[in-house]
């Protein structure tokens, strides 16, 4: 779902802004690697792009601006430097002349990389050390180019700026939201300039009468570019975190399936607590790979529960989202859901991917009867509560000022809402 509001495009420079959602995981972590149920939905939390042609100054008229503040990234690049990129011939698996942009299927990914970490290498000045960092220019780059070197345009000196207000890397979709971004802008960008795709690549068809929002087929292109970029950050991304960032919502997924994507027409509320804990993701997956391996029955009997978890709390969002039943039929549905999510975490200690902060976030939000458990990869990152509209909303401000007060970021924001915007 997008924005209706209108994009502002002053003269003589254009100027674009989109946003789009991060996710959490609400059900089904660790047990979807097995083929079980899981379901994510966007958070109110964004990523926000803006970009800006400005005009040349005398002696920085060749140079443009691109920051991350996020994650400490400020580059100057030479705009001839892009340019020359820009001209290079995008590398494709088959003939250019059945390449567009409308076709990122047909990129030879890996030669695109390759020849994207080239152009950091010799254009960047200096590369960042840190690998967040690093991949997230060579995303940005390697996206650009395959976009907008296929399309005539004369590119003008600019600044773009990629705010956030998700933690990166705390499994929260920080990446798939930052490329869903920069995917929205260029699809834009190519509109708004009325791009015409350069001789040697196939047509292009966009819609150039509606620059307030993207249709459909849009929103479907910018989802597999954003996968593309996924790639580079996770090598084989399960396309959950670029759906759910483009089409907002809710999406169900299980193991070499398409996620299947759920409209949510009901807000919900959400605490999110970061315990500021790092995780790693691989170590977390492995232990339980190997636990699995030792205590096979065991592990088998707690994957096949929370499967049944999952599709039981799936289930019950569903219900409470097309607003089945009266009041009391919804209280039902939202102690069920708590009580699946005290379940549900206990289960993941047992796997052994919980922290003790992530449990000492729980039991906090346990004291005022509220439900918690993590979410994600474990081992520390973000624990979340599912909080009912009837909850007392002092009690929700006094449980949050409490795990602030014991080191935790906790805020309390929307569920399942819109996906990237123009805004």
């Amino acid at each position: 779902m997008a924005s209706t509001t209108s994009p502002q495009l002053p003269s003589p420079g254009v100027s674009i802004r989109v946003s789009a959602p991060g996710k959490v995981i609400l059900h089904g972590e660790h047990s979807v690697v097995y083929d079980k149920l899981a379901f994510a939905a966007s958070l109110g939390l964004r990523t926000r792009l803006e970009f800006s042609e400005v005009e040349p100054e005398p002696d920085r008229s060749d140079v443009v601006a691109i920051e991350f503040p996020a994650i400490n990234v400020l580059h100057f690049y030479s705009l001839q430097d892009i340019k020359d990129l820009l001209a290079k011939p995008v590398p494709v698996s088959r003939a250019a002349s059945s390449y567009n942009f409308t076709h990122p299927e047909v990129l030879d990914h890996e030669q695109v990389l390759d020849s994207v970490q080239t152009f950091m290498k010799e254009k960047s000045g200096s590369l960042p050390p840190d690998s967040k960092q690093y991949q997230a220019l060579v995303a940005f780059f390697y996206l650009f180019w395959s976009i907008l070197g296929t399309v005539d345009v004369e590119l003008k000196r600019f600044k773009l700026t990629i705010k956030s207000d998700l933690t990166v890397g705390a499994g929260t979709g920080s990446s798939a939201s930052f490329a869903v971004t920069i995917v929205g802008f260029l699809l834009q960008f190519v509109r708004a300039k009325r791009c015409k795709s350069k001789s040697c690549y196939k047509n292009i068809k966009v819609s150039v009468t509606n620059l307030s929002d993207f249709d459909k087929s849009e929103l479907e292109l910018i989802s597999k570019w954003a996968y593309q970029s996924e790639k580079i950050m996770h090598g084989t991304p399960s396309g959950v975190d670029n759906t759910i960032c483009t089409y907002g919502g809710l999406v169900e997924f299980r193991k070499g399936a398409s996620p299947k994507l759920v409209e949510m027409t009901t807000k919900f509320s959400l605490i999110l607590v970061n315990t500021k804990v790092p995780r790693n993701t691989k170590f977390l997956v492995k232990n339980v790979a190997l636990k699995r391996e030792k205590h096979r029955m065991i592990m088998d009997g707690i994957l096949e529960t929370m499967d049944e978890i999952a599709v039981k709390a799936l289930d019950c969002m569903k219900k409470i989202n097309r607003r089945m039943g009266d009041e009391f039929d919804v209280l039902e549905h939202y102690e069920t859901l708590g009580e699946l999510a005290d379940f549900n975490h206990n289960l993941l200690r047992c796997l052994g991917v919980s922290h003790p902060r992530l449990d000492e976030a729980c039991q906090i939000l346990a004291n005022k009867k509220l439900h918690g458990k993590l979410t994600g990869a474990g081992g520390g990152g973000y624990a979340i509560c599912l909080v009912g509209p009837f909850v007392d909303k002092n009690v929700i401000s006094k449980v949050i000022d409490e795990l602030n007060s014991k080191g935790f970021e906790a805020v309390l924001t929307d569920l399942g809402g819109c996906g990237v915007s123009i805004d």
